[in-house]
């Protein structure tokens, strides 16, 4: 791990307004992420820290503030340059895996790829070098309804990690499985960082995941504090 910074969020704040009335989520929340680095981001519900998780990954825009992936403006920037930083820069694996269920592994890891206009031969060849190394060599041509659901986790973290993003955010990715599962899936993330050397932001209720990170920041009162 070395001191290249490969996102900052600085004064980041988010209000809503609910029954007419605004509702303050975030408040002047600042955080840098080093390459390689993995944190964990823990709270009560209704803490923000999905919203926060979103805003992180340029899908929900903050009410104040800003964040840069790679040196450049999420926000500062259109909705196509927007969705060309999240394609190229960033990786993202939910509780749930949302696989589209009509493709087969390699073709659901190759969609990020295809998206960002990769050659559809070259494409299928880095999913198939991704899923080897989650180890689902021989479920390559297996849909999502033919694999158990640490298989579909696996295969949403090749997909996440399939564009050698600098930074993957994961929002309860161990949630949905069984304790053996989420272990196995741990581990995977580990080695994963080590041989890429992949930043991860993880928001879990996950206690033993969470500390297994070299930060945990919790979000309490609107803003974000140092565990």
């Amino acid at each position: 791990m070395n001191n290249e910074s490969v996102m900052v969020c600085r004064d980041v704040g988010k209000t809503y307004v609910e029954a007419g009335a605004p509702l303050e989520v975030l408040k002047d929340v600042s955080l840098n992420i080093i390459k390689g680095e993995r944190i964990s981001i823990i709270g009560t519900s209704g803490s923000g820290k999905s919203t926060f998780l979103n805003i992180l990954g340029g899908l929900e825009a903050p009410s104040q503030g800003d964040v840069w992936v790679g040196g450049e403006s999420l926000y500062d920037v259109s909705e196509e340059k927007r969705a060309q930083i999240r394609n190229r820069q960033l990786g993202f694996v939910y509780q749930f895996h949302h696989l589209l269920p009509e493709f087969d592994a390699v073709e659901n890891v190759a969609m990020p790829l295809l998206l960002g206009r990769v050659d559809i031969k070259e494409a299928r060849s880095r999913a198939k070098e991704m899923l080897n190394a989650v180890g689902l060599s021989a479920r390559l041509s297996h849909k999502p309804a033919q694999l158990s659901g640490g298989e579909r986790q696996r295969v949403a973290i090749a997909r996440a990690l399939v564009t050698r993003p600098a930074c993957v955010l994961m929002d309860e990715p161990t949630g949905n499985l069984d304790n053996n599962t989420a272990n196995d899936v741990q581990r995977l993330m580990d080695s994963l960082n080590q041989e890429f050397q992949t930043s991860f932001i993880i928001v879990t209720h996950d206690s033993e995941l969470a500390h297994r990170m070299d930060r945990v920041l919790e979000l309490r009162d609107n803003g974000l504090y140092e565990v």
